[in-house]
């Protein structure tokens, strides 16, 4: 089954933001973690505020004209000539800001329209607040046997709406395989030392299909190796559920280190991401 669009009616509604107090719908505070989230950090590209500059690695690379030229002049007898060796790097620093990555259940068990719809009003809050907070965003669906990626690492996710759109419901639940691709992008995205990777996590805590010990061993495995790359994790629990569900999303939680919002309650969760996602900014 396909997330289907809301008729314009329904979008009235959905939209609507839920006067909540977004604290009380956080269980589990998690371990707190050295904000770096707005800091300045040195820019790997050539975007960002020109602060001062360096000899440079190899010939390649973003130029600073003033500082060379300076340089040069000092080796210099009258007419400024460049060599090599006057050469200066621009270093760069700009905000950080977070990769995302949303690891989604879209197994069987979002199998109705509501819980599709749930689902669908959640994935275009995220993207629409990452692409305010010039955030990267990336998106992971998990069912059958195994985890794929619905939106590639990007900074402009709106342009994937039709993904979101395009998105089938169905089959088993995977959640360690969705985990693990998850935990395999941020771990790359972490060794650029140039945004703050967030892993966020939604699903019915009903896992039923594992990589090696079984569904649920695998998934606490994975959990642990998240806290042990120190990856700000949020596990969201947005649908009504057995106990059992919200049990497994909150031991997911405590394994990784991570933070559990329960939004079962409210009837469009979609309208307090955003604020979720600014609260969890000031945490990072």
């Amino acid at each position: 089954m396909k997330l289907k669009t809301l008729k314009k009616d329904e979008q009235n509604v959905e939209t609507q933001e839920e006067d909540v107090d977004v604290k009380k719908l956080l269980k589990i505070k998690g371990k707190k973690k050295k904000r770096i989230y707005g800091k300045r950090i040195n820019s790997k590209t050539e975007k960002g505020r020109y602060i001062k500059s360096k000899l440079p690695k190899d010939s390649y690379g973003d130029i600073a004209i003033d500082a060379t030229l300076r340089a040069a002049a000092l080796s210099s007898n009258g007419k400024i000539r460049v060599k090599g060796g006057d050469l200066r790097h621009k270093i760069r620093k700009h905000g950080a800001r977070a990769s995302i990555v949303m690891v989604v259940d879209i197994s069987g068990s979002m199998f109705s329209d509501r819980k599709a719809n749930r689902l669908k009003g959640i994935l275009n809050s995220v993207i629409d607040d990452a692409n305010r907070h010039q955030d990267r965003i990336s998106v992971v669906g998990f069912k059958g046997e195994e985890a794929e990626i619905i939106i590639p690492t990007t900074r402009r996710a709106t342009s994937f709406r039709e993904q979101v759109d395009n998105i089938r419901v169905g089959g088993t639940t995977p959640l360690a395989a969705g985990m693990k691709r998850g935990l395999e992008i941020l771990k790359k995205e972490k060794l650029r030392a140039e945004f703050v990777p967030l892993l966020i996590i939604l699903s019915d805590g009903m896992p039923n299909v594992g990589l090696e010990e079984g569904p649920m061993k695998d998934a606490i495995l994975i959990a642990e190796k998240i806290k042990e790359k120190e990856i700000h994790t949020v596990v969201i629990n947005f649908e009504r559920s057995v106990r059992y569900g919200h049990e497994v999303n909150m031991e997911l939680a405590l394994a990784s280190g991570g933070r559990y919002y329960d939004l079962e309650e409210l009837k469009n969760p979609g309208g307090v991401i955003a604020r979720i996602l600014d609260y969890e900014r000031e945490k990072i």
